[in-house]
């Protein structure tokens, strides 16, 4: 009996072990969604007066994304939260003046990174 014993409680306590780890690590989290960056430019040499350029995008599912930047940097970077198409526009504005310029777009997203280059709003 006591032969049985030291034999089967190490088994018995492996498996337990191994049961219980083995629940720990079995769970494998999902893989996030691409992210990607959209990095758009422009001549900043044909802005003329001072403004800023803002870009407003929209995924499929309607979440929005803008940034804005002065004019005369010549480019700005937005991350996107994942890959499809994008709808929105770009505009220019200046503070207490109402918006000018603007130009409806669509984009896809695929890849990375993303190089747009886009006519610059006068």
């Amino acid at each position: 009996m006591r032969t049985a014993t030291y034999v089967l409680c190490p088994w018995l306590c492996a498996v337990l072990f191994w049961s219980v780890f083995g629940a720990c690590v079995a769970d494998v989290p999902d893989e996030p969604e691409p992210v990607s960056r959209l990095l758009a430019s422009w001549d900043p040499l044909a802005c003329g007066e001072p403004h800023r350029v803002v870009v407003e995008l929209e995924d499929e599912a309607g979440n929005p994304v803008t940034s804005s930047t002065p004019c005369w940097l010549g480019g700005l970077a937005i991350d996107l939260p994942r890959w499809g198409w994008y709808t929105g526009r770009i505009y220019t504005w200046v503070l207490d003046e109402p918006i000018r310029s603007v130009r409806n777009v669509t984009i896809a997203i695929d890849a990375p990174v993303i190089h747009w280059q886009v006519i610059t709003p006068p």
